[in-house]
């Protein structure tokens, strides 16, 4: 009974865990671009097609997909950035959400044109596959890579945000973006790579 009890936790504590580090990316752009952007699934949606793509098609090994996942949905951030949401930033947050649905709508219609309604196969390599004995109690393979890539995306990010010159100016900028416009330090970049970051988060969870 308590083998299974803790087999359960540690199952829900594995899965959490993923929608955390998505959640953290939302709160990045949210945050920090005080953007609501209700389109963050379809880069995590992205990241996942990507891996499927490089793994099935040019026999990338999984590890590998991991930062090329998080890339590639980071370009897709900044492309977006650069291009619509900076737009949106002073609209109401009604305009932002109906923008954002908007996008989830054109992505799904999008990857279901090339790829087709149906789940997409992806063989997990042989170190994922199995479990791990420890004592009575079995812990899968794959759930125990899943928590440590979760810890360190959540250690870095959090460095990042709160231990770095770059996360001062970035949380300046949402307190007061007159003050810091005023001492000659432009936003845009770090609007820019805020987005990538969110969405990048979004796109190695979709992995």
């Amino acid at each position: 009974m308590l083998r299974n009890l803790i087999g359960v936790l540690f199952d829900g504590i594995a899965y959490g865990s993923l929608l955390f580090v998505i959640s953290i990316g939302l709160s990045v752009t949210m945050g920090l671009m005080n953007f609501v952007n209700l389109a963050h699934g379809a880069f995590a949606m992205l990241g996942g097609y990507a891996c499927v793509v490089l793994m099935t098609h040019a026999g990338v090994p999984f590890l590998a997909t991991l930062p090329v996942a998080f890339v590639v949905a980071a370009v897709a951030g900044i492309v977006l950035e650069r291009s619509l949401y900076q737009r949106l930033y002073k609209a109401p947050h009604l305009d932002q959400v109906m923008f954002s649905i908007g996008l989830v709508f054109m992505s799904v219609a999008a990857l279901t044109y090339f790829f087709g309604p149906s789940q997409q196969p992806v063989r997990m390599p042989d170190f994922l596959r199995g479990q791990l004995f420890v004592g009575d109690f079995i812990y899968p393979k794959n759930r125990l890579v899943m928590l440590v890539i979760a810890a360190i995306a959540v250690t870095l990010t959090w460095f990042l945000i709160y231990r770095t010159p770059f996360g001062r100016v970035v949380r300046a900028g949402v307190q007061d973006p007159e003050m810091v416009g005023a001492l000659g330090i432009s936003l845009e970049p770090y609007m820019m790579a805020i987005a990538a970051l969110g969405v990048g988060l979004a796109g190695l969870c979709g992995v």
